[in-house]
Parts: structure tokens; sequence; C-alpha cells
């Protein structure tokens, strides 16, 4: 019973822990927005109120008749710098695309998870240590029948099964994909790896079927809308860092070139960075 509560405690503690940092990332937003929008324009100080201005279409009469004024080109002058990014790779593809490209990056990696875990001590896995000749039929058990709770150690469950998952959803959020996109194919990489991949070994796992899509999304979202906003006026060498740690995904698909990111400008004299 005891064991049962400290799984409990763990899932929300993951849960809390990810929902505090998609509310920070949304603040960042709301907050760059703020700047933004409170930005001095070129004609912000004219006094509309005694000017008669000239445009296009006709002459606005004010308390002076004869006074008139042209008025500017504000097209663009409302507008912020950073609304002119360069496009995410396969920003404008199909999904086809993208899923695509995705799912050969995750399958390497999944290559990669399911190695490093048939060097982990068994101990740790809780494999047997003749899977290899049981795989086949290990497999075709986990096929026909429910998943179970597994006794794995919470660092798996609850810490690293979170971070596959928010990998699994940023290998296709980070092409620009939308959330509910990104959030099945977390889902459906996550019943690949618990069904087709470990099941090599051992039953799939009801935690893990829930805790990696649903927190891997939610992580995944979070650390997505920091990046962008991260890559807005270019990384600097510890947003570098951050990204290539919890968000490899995008990386690997964009890079920090000039290619899919701004590229990060030093002030001038009389300039200041944004």
């Amino acid at each position: 019973m005891n064991e049962i509560i400290n799984r409990s405690w763990l899932k929300l503690t993951a849960f809390v822990l990810c929902c505090f940092l998609n509310v920070s990332s949304n603040a960042q937003d709301n907050g760059l927005d703020v700047v933004y929008s409170g930005q001095p324009t070129s004609g912000s100080e004219i006094n509309f109120q005694k000017t008669g201005i000239k445009t296009n279409q006709g002459i606005f009469r004010s308390y002076h008749p004869n006074l008139k004024i042209l008025l500017p080109d504000l097209r663009d002058t409302f507008l912020p710098n950073q609304s002119h990014l360069p496009l995410l790779r396969n920003e404008n593809a199909g999904m086809q695309k993208k899923i695509g490209r995705a799912e050969l990056l995750i399958g390497g990696a999944e290559l990669v998870g399911i190695t490093a875990l048939i060097l982990l001590p068994k101990d740790v896995t809780k494999w047997s240590d003749d899977w290899a000749q049981d795989a086949w039929r290990n497999m075709k058990r986990s096929l026909s029948r429910p998943p179970v709770w597994d006794e794995d150690d919470w660092q798996l469950n609850y810490i690293g099964h979170p971070i596959a998952g928010s990998y699994y959803y940023n290998s296709l959020r980070s092409q620009n994909a939308s959330i509910f996109h990104s959030f099945l194919f977390a889902t459906a990489q996550s019943f690949i790896w618990e069904y087709f991949i470990e099941a090599t070994a051992e039953k799939p796992s009801t935690q893990d079927l829930i805790v990696t899509p649903i927190v891997g999304a939610i992580l995944g979202e979070s650390v997505h809308r920091l990046t962008m906003n991260m890559r807005r006026n270019g990384f600097n060498f510890f947003e570098k860092v951050f990204v290539v740690i919890l968000n490899p995904m995008f990386v690997i698909n964009n890079g920090f070139g000039s290619r899919f990111n701004p590229v990060r400008q030093s002030p001038g004299k009389n300039e200041t960075v944004r």
C-alpha cells in the first residue's frame, strides 16, 4: 500500500512540475508581448487633435483647416523585429513528411535506448537472463494480454519516461506540427516502444503507457515554448546548452545555424539588446 501511495505522489509531483514549466513559458510569452506593445513608434507623439492629416483618401480637417501633414507609412511600424523569423525545418511541408522525419529520428533513438537497456544490470531492468531466446514469445504474449503495473525504479518510470515522451513530442513539434498531432505521435511511439520493443523482454507497463505521452507532452510543450522564445534573438551559449540537453530533437531538426534560426547580433553603440 505504501509503495502505491509513493508512486502516486511521484506522478503528482512530476505533473505539477511540468505544469509549472508550462505556466512559466506562458508568462515569458506574455512578458515579451507587453514589451513589444509598449515600444514607442515614430508617429506616437503627433497631436492629431490640432493637426489636419492628408492621405490618399482625402484630408482630415482639424481645428486649423489650413494645417495639413502627410501621414507616414506605418504598415510595419508596430511589428516587432522578431516577426521576421526563418522558417523551421519542414514548417510548410505536409504532415506525412514531418512524421517520416520524426519516425526516422525516434527509430534511431529507440535503437540506442534498447541497446542501453540490454547493457544495464538485470537488477535494474528486471529482465530475465535468457530474454533474447524468449523475445518472440514475450511479444506475442504482450499483444494478447493487458498491460501490468511494473516494478521498475521510480527514476525510470517518472523521470526517464517523461523525458523520452518529450523527445517523442518535440521530434514532430520542432517541425512546427500542431500540439494535437505531436501528442498523437508521442502516444503512438510510446505504444510501439511498450508493445514491440520493450515487450521482447517484459510485459507492457500501465504507468509507462500513461506517463510517457501525457507528462511527456506537457514537458515537451513547455520546453518547446522556451526554445522558441530563446530563438527569437538568436541563441547564446547557455541557451544552446539548455536546448541540447532538454530539446535535442530541435537541434537535430534545426540546429543553431542561420538557415533555420536568427543569428544573434551584438549591440552597436546606439543599439540595445531586446
